[in-house]
């Protein structure tokens, strides 16, 4: 291996001194964040986290007290935020350029192909593999796009006779916002009409419509990134999007970095902070269909010390 081969350390805290490291990156298994995070922040490392960032709430307002009262950048890796796409339709909602948001419906579809019977074994046996393994990315988007923090969200989740997944697959979401915008999301690990990675999304104003999808596979090109709006009268007309730009993992990489260095942040930079809303839609999906309840989703945000849903397994989340 040579000069090639990468430095090998038996601890997080010897990296950090012989490397003199800024930031520490953590891509492990969700139920591993916490103590990682923890540990990096106590060396005074930023730190930049996988999603989910953690499996509750509670986990997740520690830490991000103990990186505000350092003064460290902590960031979660909601890259999905950084497409042309998503901010694009971001922005005509900022602007108001339809009016105000009625309703809003998104669709997501895939069957992962594998590398291995290893590989599928893992997915088809975590924790959650669709709501907190996928879905985590559109509920941030939502929150997002919107502007808006949800107030409720009702999930049912059925358990389908041929799935081949131990937790669903296959789900549906009613969510509500403060901004009285209605959101309904479906998303299925078992369909073979596929859409792109972050979903369909139509989006429903008072003076017109808004289509579009992004991220088609793995951060590699902007062919998934796409925006069309319908005006008043029905006339449908294709958006130009940026593509001379970073996006994706390797633009949350450059934001984290910017953050570093002079402490800049975009609006829609996924700070620890801002993520808790995302952890907490998240955590009342999954209770919501446990339960068959509606949830109210602010409750969540003020179970301070109460052991949220369990998310905990020795398999990782990334998708």
């Amino acid at each position: 291996m040579g000069d090639c081969a990468a430095p090998f350390f038996f601890s997080l805290r010897e990296a950090v001194e012989r490397t003199a490291a800024d930031g520490v990156l953590v891509l492990t298994p969700t139920e591993t964040h916490v103590e990682l995070v923890s540990r990096a922040l106590a060396l005074g490392c930023h730190v930049l986290v996988e999603k989910p960032f953690v499996p509750t709430v509670s986990e997740g307002r520690e830490l991000v007290r103990v990186a505000e009262a350092r003064g460290l950048v902590l960031m979660v890796n909601q890259n999905f935020r950084y497409f042309p796409a998503a901010q694009r339709a971001a922005d005509i909602v900022r602007g108001r350029e339809l009016g105000e948001v009625a309703a809003v419906s998104i669709a997501f579809r895939r069957i992962l192909s594998y590398e291995s019977d290893a590989k599928a074994h893992w997915h088809r046996t975590l924790r959650q593999p669709l709501i907190a393994d996928l879905a985590i990315h559109h509920f941030d988007l939502i929150r997002m796009v919107l502007g808006s923090e949800p107030v409720s969200v009702y999930c049912t989740a059925p358990r389908l006779s041929w799935s081949t997944f131990r937790d669903p697959g296959t789900a549906a979401a009613i969510l509500v916002f403060e901004s009285g915008a209605t959101v309904t999301w479906t998303g299925s690990w078992e369909a073979r009409a596929e859409t792109t990675f972050s979903g369909e999304w139509h989006m429903q104003y008072q003076h017109g419509d808004v289509i579009w999808a992004c991220r088609s596979d793995r951060d590699v090109t902007l062919d998934g990134d796409r925006l069309a709006v319908v005006d008043g009268l029905g006339a449908m007309r294709a958006e130009t999007l940026p593509r001379d730009q970073v996006f994706g993992r390797v633009a949350v990489l450059e934001a984290f970095a910017t953050a570093i260095s002079n402490g800049r942040q975009a609006w829609f930079f996924p700070s620890g902070r801002d993520n808790l809303g995302s952890i907490a839609l998240m955590e009342a999906a999954i209770r919501s269909y446990q339960t068959g309840r509606v949830v109210d989703v602010r409750a969540e945000l003020d179970r301070e010390g109460e052991k949220g849903v369990s998310l905990s397994n020795k398999h990782g989340y990334r998708v």
